[in-house]
């Protein structure tokens, strides 16, 4: 019996390295689209034909742990944001440059390639610069002080965008402040999606 257990949970602590090196398979597992037989057989067999009662008994009580921490993280997120305030610049203009600029900026970041400045676009066109973008939209995340002791907020806040299509073209997030800059065409529906998920509209 005590060999059993021992063996059990050997074959429990492969299967969760197993998960931990297949994001894809820990995503399946959170949103239960898995069929634990087909994936237990799959398992077994990539870890050189273990049992497969063992992986499969291991696998329901790893995606029931799995479910219940990302329950628990998507509630802590979530009330989180709720307490935020969201705004949205749009006549946004993109500038990269080198080094760094004496310009009224919204937000910028420095890179390995130099500077991004977020600029209004009546600000962009009286500068003489040349790798100037227009079109952008930012939607302005004021976050609680908790926020850098809270993981996930960044994963939901992407999932949620990426769910609608709406691309990220440029993120900063520093302390409290996060600046997620969209094409301007879809800042409404940005907006949108983000209030649906938080229930703030």
């Amino acid at each position: 019996m005590l060999y059993m257990s021992q063996n059990n949970f050997s074959i429990s602590k492969e299967v969760i390295v197993y998960i931990k090196r297949k994001p894809y398979v820990r995503e399946a597992l959170e949103q239960e689209i898995v069929n634990y037989s087909a994936l237990a057989r799959k398992i077994s067999k990539d870890l050189d034909n273990i049992s497969f009662e063992g992986v499969k008994s291991s696998l329901i009580r790893i995606s029931n742990k799995i479910k219940k921490d990302k329950k628990q993280r998507e509630k802590k997120v979530t009330n989180l944001l709720k307490k935020a305030d969201f705004s949205i610049n749009n006549k946004i203009a993109t500038i990269h440059h080198i080094s760094p600029l004496n310009i009224e900026s919204i937000a910028f970041s420095k890179t390995p390639s130099g500077y991004m400045y977020f600029v209004k676009d009546n600000i962009a066109e009286k500068s003489t610069f040349k790798k100037i973008d227009y079109g952008f939209a930012i939607i302005h995340i004021k976050n609680p002080k908790e926020v850098e002791e809270t993981p996930g907020v960044t994963a939901f806040l992407l999932s949620t965008l990426a769910s609608e299509n709406i691309n990220i073209y440029h993120m900063v997030d520093c302390r409290e402040d996060t600046f997620l800059v969209i094409k301007e065409f879809e800042a409404p529906l940005a907006f949108k999606a983000l209030a649906e998920s938080l229930k703030i509209s």
